[in-house]
Order: C-alpha cells, then sequence, then structure tokens
C-alpha cells in the first residue's frame, strides 16, 4: 500500500527539479550576442588547442578514478541506499525496496558527473561559473535518484518485468542526462540570441504524428532485441549500458528504414519534365584559383544537360590569387551558361553570398562552394522539386568527395557522406525533418531568401519552406587532407553547429515541425553529450578492473565496447555497397578511429567556446545600457544571415 503523502511529495519534487533544469532552455535570460541588426557580436572562440585536451582527458582519468576508488563514502552504495530510502518512503516493503536499489549501477549519473566536473576544472571560466557548473552535479544526482524511484515504484504498482526494469532506468537516465548537458550549454556558453523569425509552417501536424508513430515503431523493434542480447550475453548492469548505448544507433536507423517505406508508398519522385525555368548560381570565393575552373566548367556542363538559361555570379571576397581571372577567362569559354564576377571587400562569406544574391532575377538561385563541383545532371533533377510542390524552398544533394580518393580521410568522408545524404538524410525528408541543407549545393527561391534579408536553411524551415534531399543530385567536394586540417574543419563546423542550435532552440520560439522537435536537438544533444561518453566507457573498464566478475571482466567489456560501434558501422558498409563505393569497403575498419577522431573535435568545440560570466538575470539588473541608435542592444532583434 503506498504512501499518498510521501508520493506526492516525492512527485512534487521531481516536478521542481523538471522546472529548474527546464527553465534555462529557452534562453529568455541570455544577453551574450551584443550585436545589432545584421551584427552578432559575440566573445572570441578559443583556437583548438592540444593543451586543453590533454588537460581535459587527464583531469578526467582522475576525476572518473576518484568516483570509482571512494570507498568512505562509496557512491554506488550511497546512491543505492537513497534510491532504496525514497522507494521505502512509499512503498514501505524494505526487502522489495532494498532488492530494487542493489540492481542499480548509475553509470549514467557517475558519467554526467564525472563530465562537469572535468569541465569546471578544465574550462576557462571564471570562479563563479566553475562554481555553476558544479552545481549541476548535485542536481542531476537528485533527479536521475528519483527517477529510479518512481521506476521502481512503477515495478511494483504495474507488474513491469524485471529484465524491462534496467533497460528503463538506463534510458530514463539518458534522457536526462540530454537535458542536463543542454542545460549546461545553454548557460555557460556564449551564445547567439534566440531567433525572432516568425513561425510560417502549415500541416506540421501530419509529420509529427507520422514521426511519433515511426519512432513508437522502431522503438518497439529494437527494445525487444535488447532484452534478448542482455539475456544472451550477460545481465551485469554495465553491460545492459553498453549494450543500451549502442543499440541506439539501431532505433535511428529503423526510423529512416521505415520513413523510407513510407516515402516509397507515397509515390514517384518528380520527375525532369518540358519546363525550364531561368536558373541563377551564386558562389563566395576568396583564394580558390587551385578549383574555381573545375567547378565552372561543371557548372557549363549541367547548365547543357539541363536545357535552360542558367546564369553563374561569383563574388571574388577580395581574392590575392588569380581566383578573377581564371573566372572570367573561363566564364567567357562558357557553351550554354552566362556569367559575371562581382567584386567584393573581403567582408566575410556571407556578405559575399548576399552580393551575389542581389544580383540575381531567376526565381529559383543555388549556392555552391568554390571548392566543389557538380554533376551534370544536379539541375535537371533538382527544379522539378520545385515545380512540383510549392511547399519544397530547399533542395540539396548527395555530396561526396571528389575522386580519385588519395587518403584515408577521403574514403572515410565518402562513408560518411554516402550514409548522410544518400540514405538518413533523404529519408528524413518524408516528414520534413533535415535540420540543415549544405552550403556546397543549396538550391532555394529567391524571394523567400529576399524576405528574410539573407538566407538561412534553419530561417526559411520556419517561414514553411520544407526541404527535399535527392541522391540523383550529386555534387562533389574537397576534403582535408590530413588530420591538421580536418580538425579545423570539423571545429568549425561544430562550433557553427553550437550556435546554430542555440539560435533555433526548440524550446525557445517554438518547435514547429520534427526538423525542430526531433531532428535538430537530437543531432546536438549528440554532439553535446559525446564527453560524457568518454566518461561511461572509463567508468565501465575501471569498474570491471577494480571489481572483476565473471561476466564484466576488462577483457570482455573492452571487446563489447569495440563491438558497440558495429550497429553504426553495418548501414554505412550497406550504402556503400548500394552506391557501388566498393573499394571503400576495405577501408571500413578505420571507421572507429574516424569516429574517435570525429568526437575529440567535438570536444575541442566544447572547450573552445567563449564563457559566460556569472550575473543575475537580465529581468533584475535593470534597464541595460543604450547603444549610439538609442536602442539597448542586449533587445535589438537579430534578422537571420
Amino acid at each position: 500500500m503506498y504512501d499518498s503523502k510521501n508520493l506526492l511529495l516525492l512527485l512534487a519534487t521531481m516536478a521542481m527539479l523538471v522546472v529548474v533544469i527546464w527553465q534555462p532552455l529557452s534562453r529568455r535570460f541570455d544577453d551574450s550576442d551584443q550585436g545589432t541588426d545584421r551584427l552578432v557580436k559575440l566573445p572570441p572562440f578559443r583556437k583548438p588547442s592540444n593543451a586543453r585536451l590533454v588537460a581535459f582527458f587527464l583531469v578526467g582519468i582522475g576525476v572518473s578514478t576518484v568516483i570509482i576508488g571512494m570507498h568512505h563514502p562509496q557512491p554506488l552504495q550511497v546512491y543505492q541506499g537513497t534510491v532504496a530510502s525514497l522507494v521505502r518512503a512509499v512503498d514501505r516493503q524494505p526487502a522489495t525496496a532494498t532488492l530494487y536499489a542493489q540492481h542499480l549501477t548509475p553509470l549514467v549519473p557517475a558519467a554526467v558527473v564525472g563530465y562537469l566536473v572535468t569541465m569546471a576544472l578544465v574550462l576557462p571560466a571564471t570562479l563563479g561559473r566553475r562554481l555553476m557548473i558544479l552545481a549541476h552535479a548535485p542536481l542531476f544526482i537528485a533527479v536521475s535518484a528519483l527517477s529510479d524511484t518512481f521506476v521502481g515504484l512503477a515495478e511494483v504498482a504495474f507488474h513491469i518485468p524485471p529484465a524491462i526494469v534496467p533497460v528503463l532506468t538506463v534510458y530514463l537516465e539518458y534522457l536526462l542526462g540530454f537535458m542536463m548537458v543542454f542545460r549546461l550549454i545553454f548557460t555557460t556558453y556564449a551564445l547567439p540570441r534566440v531567433t525572432r523569425q516568425p513561425i510560417g509552417r502549415r500541416g506540421d501536424w501530419r509529420d509529427t504524428v507520422e514521426m511519433l508513430l515511426v519512432i513508437a515503431a522502431s522503438t518497439g523493434i529494437v527494445f525487444p532485441f535488447a532484452l534478448w542480447l542482455i539475456s544472451r550475453v550477460g545481465d551485469h548492469p554495465v553491460i545492459e549500458f553498453i549494450i543500451l548505448v549502442s543499440l541506439r544507433t539501431a532505433i535511428s536507423d529503423f526510423i529512416y528504414v521505415l520513413l523510407g517505406l513510407c516515402k516509397w508508398a507515397g509515390g514517384r519522385r518528380p520527375q525532369p519534365g518540358n519546363e525550364h525555368p531561368a536558373v541563377d548560381i551564386i558562389i563566395p570565393a576568396y583564394n580558390e584559383e587551385y578549383g574555381i575552373e573545375r567547378l565552372l566548367r561543371s557548372i557549363d556542363a549541367a547548365a547543357g544537360r539541363y536545357g535552360g538559361p542558367v546564369h553563374v555570379w561569383l563574388c571574388d571576397d577580395g581574392s590575392t590569387d588569380a581566383t578573377s581571372e581564371l573566372a572570367n577567362a573561363t566564364m567567357r569559354a562558357f557553351s550554354y551558361a552566362a556569367g559575371d564576377v562581382v567584386l567584393g571587400a573581403h567582408g566575410g562569406k556571407a556578405k559575399a553570398l548576399n552580393q551575389a544574391l542581389g544580383r540575381c532575377t531567376a526565381e529559383f538561385v543555388f549556392r555552391l562552394d568554390a571548392d566543389c563541383a557538380v554533376d551534370r545532371d544536379c539541375f535537371r533533377y533538382a527544379i522539378p522539386y520545385f515545380l512540383s510542390d510549392p511547399r519544397v524552398g530547399l533542395v540539396g544533394a548527395l555530396t561526396v568527395p571528389k575522386e580519385p580518393y588519395y587518403t584515408w580521410i577521403d574514403r572515410m568522408r565518402c562513408m560518411e557522406q554516402v550514409f548522410n545524404f544518400g540514405f538518413s538524410q533523404v529519408m528524413l525528408t518524408e516528414v520534413d525533418a533535415v535540420p540543415c541543407v549544405l552550403g556546397s549545393f543549396m538550391g532555394f527561391r529567391r524571394q523567400a531568401a529576399l524576405d528574410l534579408g539573407g538566407f538561412v536553411t534553419c530561417a526559411l524551415g520556419r517561414r514553411g519552406s520544407r526541404a527535399a534531399l535527392d541522391p540523383r543530385i550529386v555534387s562533389y567536394e574537397d576534403v582535408p587532407p590530413n588530420l591538421r586540417d580536418l580538425r579545423v574543419q570539423r571545429f568549425r563546423w561544430s562550433m557553427a553547429g553550437m550556435m546554430n542550435f542555440g539560435r533555433f532552440t526548440p524550446w525557445g520560439n517554438g518547435a514547429p515541425g520534427p526538423r525542430f522537435w526531433y531532428q535538430l536537438p537530437k543531432s546536438a544533444g549528440m554532439r553535446f553529450f559525446s564527453p560524457a561518453h568518454f566518461f561511461m566507457m572509463v567508468l565501465a573498464l575501471q569498474y570491471a578492473a577494480i571489481a572483476p566478475g565473471a561476466t564484466h571482466n576488462i577483457l570482455r567489456l573492452a571487446w563489447l565496447v569495440l563491438v558497440s560501434f558495429l550497429p553504426g558501422m553495418v548501414p554505412r558498409v550497406l550504402m556503400l555497397m548500394y552506391y557501388r563505393r566498393l573499394k571503400v569497403l576495405l577501408w571500413a575498419p578505420l571507421w572507429i578511429v574516424f569516429s574517435m577522431f570525429k568526437r575529440v573535435y567535438l570536444l575541442e568545440a566544447a572547450l573552445g567556446c567563449g564563457v559566460r560570466p556569472v550575473r543575475p538575470p537580465l529581468a533584475l539588473r535593470g534597464p541595460a545600457p543604450r547603444s549610439a541608435r538609442g536602442r539597448s542592444p542586449a533587445r535589438t532583434a537579430l534578422p537571420e544571415r
């Protein structure tokens, strides 16, 4: 018999903690961005630093060792005792509560706490900010313990099979860990202000319903398999955790498969017809003399296959090499397209793009990167999407590395892109859940971009533009030739992803459709939560080394950690076979190494972003100082660029 008074008290406490976690996600008190109008003004980013990386890993290993090695008190016993006491306070069955708590291994709470403590020690920040980061640790332990308590109570009340309970506890802890990391990011880092773009989307409820059904079906497929695998491999909590974390990728892959079936049932893709409307192409370029001729020649060949008017506007953003001369010479030799070079003043890529966009007159515009090339059928297959559905406002391509492949990075990038833009992103277009279309090849409607004062993929999505991707539309990109250049590229991309998510957070200003409430937070969460995985693996291995057993010795766990990468590798291998990149298959084992490097570069971005000082909320500080134009810079609307 439950004690209703204590149950209500626990529910109220849980609700209060959830509000404490949830409230900062709206970012309504974040005035880090001091820019006005078209300018984002944030503290400068720090450059990638080997010293910071080494410090993070050394401190992280030290923190995890302390967590595992503590005996007075022992963290595991304290946590289990706390959950048992909370369960007994409601259920009043000591034996049941103790038995349930003894089977808990709070690996996720320990990993998140280790991550928070290490960030507080390593991140360049003021003492106040370090203390605020540390304050997340007891908050997460409290909400995690309450979550495990409610699962224990539900096990008794609803007669949940014991085999399912560990799975529920880990997934709930994992979800809460995601939310806690989001809170950490939004309260710690200096990010652009939340978008002010209005929501202009219609009909999202159909996409939302379809996405929810697909998520439920995918979970229903993977969940029983996880239980079966746990029963075969071993039921130790650490092993259960590694299996469940590895299978989270399988849930995503089944979502893509089910969306693909829905897409296939919905009819054929748009086919080229007799309409060939005019097309404008905008290209920002700065010191691109080595690749600009190849790009322009590929555009001319694509214009010949397309059959309609194609005009190229290349904005030379103050190049100091022969970019303009080579571009002019190549354009004069065009057989099908036309083109002009627009001279910029080295104001940056965004200004160059918008300067070229201002010269366009066609209804449909394609933005290309200067170091890329396009397939000859790209415009022929892209334009029908615009003509067949007025809701489509963005069209993307299958972007793969330029051939031939010389390095292992070329091959790993091929493996990555073939899966992302040849499979997963294509399937997500069924419910318009593609958060971003690559700038290397992006088609859009000119008027929609002009209405924004420039163009941003997510901003166009908020305004109502659906995205379409088709693997028949192919573009080719340059790939960093070595790890040093790959590091710079991924650092830049990770930082841009963090800034973009901060601006378009679904909790700050609405989440119109699965693009904003599912895929954007999911992809951002995987990036932000990636460092916590380091602690999970280290803690699991240290636990196996200190307290080995028949089912959880260090060799067995090391093997399981290695095998945990397989769910991510298998679909990528299948996509390589489908797209006939068979030679790349020989390099597939290096995918694990490539994945580890990507996680390190994600961590570098988290360590390099500007950190906010600790100040009272904006509403408590009184009027902000006014700018020269008489407006408060912290409250000035920021048009999307």
